[in-house]
């Protein structure tokens, strides 16, 4: 049986909270009146039937299988899903589902909708495509772990694709999504720290570090062309300039209390260095 569904995408409010519960089949026990409005359904029409009339087939099996299978496990957890209303317009939710316990197991499952960005609707969208495509030769199964692959080289859980998605932050370059700033991070401080204690230090320009050189492997990048990239950069050479200057300054006994400043100056540069690239690699899209 074919299923009626439009090109009319229903807006909710950010202040619409869509809530509902069903038993552990997924048959509705209780409808609030946004869900009752929002579906078209009269709320006799939900109550006692299974939650999936709602459901889109733009939506992947496979995401559904999670959902289930964290749920019945125990796990509370966030999703986004694409309803379908009953009239076949569609409407795109944040979900937060919850198992309700009682004595120890499941007694029911509650679950709280709201709006979500149109940054992650067109995200999402485009990845659950992907998904219905695939499944129209896969199993469920082959699907989910398609999924879980997906998130898996981005170093995300499902959770955390949501909440970057929420935040409109970048979950679709591989390669921006696997720049390992934590390690640049890291590096930074050790030489800091280095040039703090050894007399032997010697001063470097921004280029000619690591990091320097790494900067200019990926000018060419499309992360590198937002203004936080060159804030960084700028900080970046800050970071030498401080370091370069402290040991210039220390060769010449200068007076320790200067020197503590500039070390805090290269530490708050250090920080807004990665703090830069991060934000480099949230904002891409």
């Amino acid at each position: 049986m074919s299923v009626y569904i439009t090109d009319n995408e229903i807006e909710l409010s950010p202040t619409d909270v869509i809530v509902s519960t069903t038993d552990l089949k997924g048959v509705i026990t209780y409808a609030n009146d946004i869900f009752v409005k929002i579906s078209g359904y009269n709320r006799s029409n939900l109550i006692g039937k299974p939650h999936n009339i709602l459901r889109h087939p733009h939506m992947p099996k496979a995401v559904f299988k999670y959902l289930w299978d964290e749920l019945l496990a125990g796990r509370s957890l966030y999703a986004f899903v694409k309803n379908r209303a009953k009239n076949g317009d569609f409407y795109w939710v944040k979900v937060y589902a919850m198992p309700i316990m009682r004595d120890g197991k499941i007694e029911k499952l509650i679950s709280y909708r709201q709006y979500i960005n149109k940054y992650a609707r067109g995200v999402a969208n485009t990845l659950y495509a992907l998904l219905v495509d695939y499944e129209k030769n896969h199993t469920i199964e082959e699907s989910l772990n398609f999924f879980v692959n997906f998130l898996e080289q981005r170093d995300l859980t499902y959770n955390d694709f949501i909440d970057r998605l929420s935040l409109e932050k970048n979950v679709t370059d591989l390669d921006a999504m696997n720049i390992d700033y934590k390690k640049f991070y890291t590096d930074h401080l050790i030489n800091k720290t280095y040039i703090q204690r050894s007399k032997e230090a010697k001063t470097q320009e921004s280029y000619s570090c690591n990091f320097g050189k790494w900067i200019q492997s990926v000018e060419h990048e499309p992360y590198t062309k937002n203004s936080s990239w060159k804030k960084m950069i700028r900080e970046h050479e800050n970071y030498h300039t401080q370091l370069n200057d402290y040991i210039k300054k220390r060769d010449l006994n200068i007076a320790s209390n200067e020197l503590e400043i500039i070390l805090d100056n290269v530490e708050n540069s250090t920080h807004n260095i990665f703090k830069n690239l991060q934000d480099s690699i949230d904002k891409f899209n």
